[in-house]
C-alpha cells in the first residue's frame, strides 16, 4: 500500500472484545494479518484511559487510542506526531475534548434531583457491583469508575422516565448516548469528532499520503466514529442482532456476533 496509511478504528467492548469474558482471541486471525501489513489499529471505546492501556499491553498496540467516547486523544510522545494538545500524561500527548467529569457529575446530581428518576452514576455502585454487573475483573471495576471526560450511568425506569432524562440532559447543554451497558454523559465530544481530528492530524503530518479509515463498532455510541471513516462495518450484538438505531449510508453489516464479525470484516479487506 505505497504512499497509503490505512487506519482501523475500533470500538472494544462488544466489538473486538466478547461480551462477558472481554476476549479477543475470535479476532486473533485478523489481528494478525493488520500487523503483518503494518496497518494502523487505533482503540476508540468508552472506556478510561487506563483501562484501554490494559489492551494496549495484551495487544502490543504503540498506537495512538481515544477514550471515554471522544473525551480525550492520547498520542504516544514518542509516535512522531506532531499536533496542538493540551497537556502530557506519562508519555502521552493529550488532545481533550470532552468537559471535565465534575462538571458532569454537578449537572447528573441536579437532573437526578430535579426528575426524581432513580438513575445511578458507575461511582455509586461498589467494585463487586460493577464486576457482576459486567463481568469485569475487580481490578478493571476500579478502573472504570475513574472517568475523566464522560460519566455511566443507569436508569432504573420507564421509557418515558428514560425519555425525560434524556430531555434534562439536552436541556443542560450536555448530551446523551448508549453503550453495551450503560448510558452515557457527556459534553460536545464524540467518538466521531475525536476520530476526524486525529485523522486531520495525520494527513498533516502526511501530507499528500493518501489515508484510508476502517470503523467497527455494535452499539449507538460508535454511530459518529462509524460516519467518520470510509469503510464502516456493524458487528452483530451480544443476542445475534444489530443496533437497529445505526443508520448510515454505506454500512456493512458484519456476520457475526463481536470478535467473529470483526475477525470476518477485517479478513474481508485485508486478509489476503
Amino acid at each position: 500500500m505505497k504512499n497509503e496509511i490505512v487506519i482501523v478504528f475500533t470500538d472494544l467492548d462488544g466489538t473486538l472484545l466478547d461480551h462477558g469474558t472481554y476476549s479477543y482471541s475470535k479476532a486473533e486471525n485478523a489481528l494478525r494479518a493488520l500487523r503483518e501489513k503494518g496497518i494502523h489499529l487505533i482503540l476508540c471505546s468508552s472506556k478510561s484511559r487506563d483501562e484501554i492501556k490494559i489492551y494496549r499491553d495484551k495487544l502490543s498496540n504503540n498506537e495512538p487510542f481515544i477514550s471515554e467516547n471522544g473525551g480525550a486523544i492520547y498520542i504516544p510522545e514518542k509516535y512522531g506526531l506532531k499536533c496542538k494538545f493540551n497537556r502530557t500524561d506519562n508519555g502521552f500527548l493529550v488532545v481533550e475534548i470532552g468537559p471535565e467529569y465534575k462538571v458532569l457529575k454537578s449537572a447528573f446530581d441536579e437532573i437526578k434531583r430535579k426528575t426524581g428518576i432513580n438513575m445511578k452514576s458507575i461511582t455509586e455502585f461498589t467494585a463487586d457491583e460493577i464486576v457482576a454487573l459486567t463481568g469485569l475483573s475487580k481490578e478493571e471495576a476500579c478502573l472504570a469508575q475513574k472517568k475523566e471526560y464522560s460519566l455511566p450511568f443507569i436508569i432504573d425506569g420507564s421509557e418515558e422516565d428514560i425519555k425525560n432524562i434524556k430531555d434534562e440532559i439536552r436541556l443542560s447543554g450536555l448530551n446523551y448516548t448508549e453503550g453495551a451497558r450503560f448510558a452515557y454523559l457527556m459534553g460536545g465530544n464524540d467518538k466521531g469528532k475525536a476520530v476526524n481530528i486525529l485523522i486531520d492530524i495525520y494527513r498533516e503530518n502526511y501530507p499528500g499520503t493518501k489515508i484510508l479509515t476502517v470503523g467497527l463498532g455494535d452499539s449507538l455510541n460508535d454511530l459518529p466514529m462509524l460516519e467518520a471513516v470510509d469503510k464502516k462495518f456493524l458487528v452483530k450484538k451480544e443476542f445475534g442482532d444489530y443496533e437497529e438505531r445505526i443508520k448510515v449510508d454505506d454500512l456493512t453489516y458484519a456476520d457475526g456476533i463481536g470478535p467473529v464479525g470483526w475477525n470476518k470484516a477485517i479478513l474481508g479487506l485485508f486478509g489476503k
